[in-house]
């Protein structure tokens, strides 16, 4: 959660889970890699990322929680 200096994430192998706001506000985020094993994506996980340019994302994903207004 706001880890400015946070360029790039390979999540692990094995991760089920993204939760709400787990990204959230990291402004020098560009790239993301996504695991098969993750099945839920919680809500703003990735709001306020403005440098994201790339996101691998697996093929196992179920559910992307859509924050609310």
């Amino acid at each position: 959660f706001g880890c400015i200096a946070l360029s790039s994430v390979d999540i692990p192998e094995g991760t089920k889970i993204i939760s709400d706001k787990c990204f959230y506000g990291c402004s020098s985020l560009a790239s993301v890699t996504i695991p098969n094993s993750v099945t839920d994506i919680g809500a703003y996980a990735f709001k306020n990322c403005s440098s994201l340019a790339s996101m691998t994302i697996g093929n196992n994903i179920k559910n992307i929680e859509k924050g609310r207004s």
